[in-house]
């Protein structure tokens, strides 16, 4: 049986204490790094070439990954638990802010911030970093986006992750889209819901539709669908990985991979929970930055919604 240690390392064409590993790949994009014999790490950028690789870049890159090494601390106590909050090098080459260190048979306390990192942006200088200004930054991860404010039933947040910031505006899943069925007359609402497909969707959900009076308003019916095709996730968390599967193909939803989409099949079973009992809508943003500074006008203008009037 092949070695897998061996199967990602690539020897260098020259002698050096360093191997090259293929390291991890992420959306398709491998992230390589060399590795030396006393376990010491220097990240490579993925587009780079073996035959880029030289005795004079390995001795500039090691410089520069031990200067930025010495940056690596503990920047305070955590307010909520008093665990350690570092400034951590990452293998790209950028920083981060981690709340604790996992270890084995070590159980952590409970805390909001359990296990969270947040960014350290390319133009900050990490020494420069404020207990403050780390602990602001758990707010910017994707378990903890940053909520700037809410609208129409969205919620709409900010967050960084491995391509940068990004707006995303969320809301619990619904089947049908209430303004569209408020432009809908109401035989043909009647006559959509009686359709196979729904009539399969209100299967799985474990619901039924109660009988519609003829004498009933469409606003009346609406209501009456929406509570009967409510998705609770209560009951989608019993549904079998195959009635996921199905679900949320009749409610079209689009699954992802990182940057790619994949097959409902390939997804996992908390992967299809979480996406059929919660509609999101992502845009990037120009500055990882801006998930910090965006103003509530500015990312629904983003997602092109208006600022309701308040009265």
């Amino acid at each position: 049986m092949p070695n897998p240690i061996e199967l990602t390392s690539i020897p260098l064409p020259f002698d050096s204490p360093y191997i090259i590993k293929t390291g991890r790949i992420q959306g398709r994009v491998p992230y390589p790094y060399l590795l030396r014999n006393d376990d010491f790490k220097i990240g490579l950028p993925p587009e780079i070439t073996i035959e880029e690789i030289t005795k004079e870049l390995i001795a500039e890159l090691e410089k520069k990954q031990e200067a930025s090494l010495s940056k690596e601390r503990i920047i305070c106590k955590c307010p909520e638990c008093g665990a350690s909050i570092y400034i951590k090098l990452g293998p790209n080459g950028s920083f981060y802010i981690q709340h604790g260190v996992k270890e084995k048979g070590v159980r952590q306390e409970k805390c909001i911030y359990k296990n969270m990192i947040g960014p350290i942006f390319e133009d900050e200088d990490p020494d420069n970093l404020t207990p403050d200004e780390a602990i602001e930054r758990f707010s910017l991860s994707a378990k903890n986006p940053r909520h700037i404010v809410s609208q129409n039933g969205w919620d709409y947040m900010t967050a960084v992750g491995p391509y940068g910031g990004y707006a995303m505006k969320q809301r619990n899943r619904q089947v049908f889209d209430i303004e569209e069925s408020k432009s809908m007359k109401k035989k043909e609402i009647i006559e959509l819901i009686q359709q196979e497909k729904y009539q399969r969707i209100l299967e799985i959900l474990d619901n039924e539709i109660k009988k519609i009076p003829k004498s009933a308003t469409k606003e009346k019916i609406i209501d009456s669908i929406f509570k009967d095709f409510k998705i609770v996730e209560k009951t989608i968390k019993k549904k079998s990985k195959d009635e996921l599967v199905e679900l949320s193909k009749l409610l079209d939803i689009v699954l992802y991979r990182g940057r790619y989409r994949m097959k409902a099949e390939d997804a996992t079973k908390d992967n299809l929970i979480n996406k059929i009992v919660t509609e999101k809508k992502n845009k990037p943003l120009e500055s990882p930055r801006d998930a910090l500074t965006i103003s509530p006008e500015e990312i629904l203008s983003l997602f092109g919604d208006n600022k309701e009037e308040e009265e």
